[in-house]
């Protein structure tokens, strides 16, 4: 039979390696939720291409495919480059950021006006500010994979009133 002190020793290593175990969860989640506040700051708000190739792993996989551009590393970069391009005064805003396990969870706001051609669309000197939900696994504090949803055609409209009203002046 298992004596009272053999027990309590073994439930005594169980609650320690739970702690050091939940601590540990708890390092990756923090260094994650920092790693999509660099992402924010310093790739999307400054275009910062040295801070891209720190945060994002060369197997990066996008599952929120952009038409025109790989779902991969390559593609990821030729898209923050050219929507930087169309909006230079891009702003991102992060409303609220959950880190749990591997994932991170924002919700975050884009500002910014189209000076350049994005997506086909000549720049319109319009404004936007459109919301985008954004889900990044996370491995060593680099981005792996990411899914998305960004709110098209809430963009799609503010740049189209330019050219509504520009038509109905001529």
């Amino acid at each position: 039979m298992f004596s009272k002190k053999r027990i309590l020793m073994t439930g005594l290593f169980l609650a320690v390696l739970l702690i050091r175990t939940t601590s540990f969860a708890a390092g990756d989640e923090e260094k994650n939720a920092a790693a999509m506040r660099r992402w924010y700051n310093e790739v999307m708000n400054k275009g910062d291409m040295k801070a891209f190739e720190e945060l994002v792993d060369p197997k990066y996989v996008e599952h929120e495919v952009t038409p025109g551009y790989p779902a991969n590393k390559a593609g990821l970069a030729s898209f923050v480059k050219a929507f930087r391009s169309a909006f230079p005064d891009l702003q991102v805003t992060i409303d609220d950021i959950i880190a749990k396990g591997d994932k991170v969870w924002c919700y975050a706001t884009f500002r910014g006006t189209q000076k350049g051609e994005f997506m086909g669309m000549a720049a319109t000197g319009q404004k936007i500010e459109v919301h985008a939900f954004d889900i990044v696994r996370c491995v060593n504090g680099k981005g792996v994979e990411h899914w998305g949803l960004f709110d098209n055609a809430t963009m799609m409209q503010q740049l189209g009133e330019r050219h509504a009203s520009d038509h109905a002046k001529q």
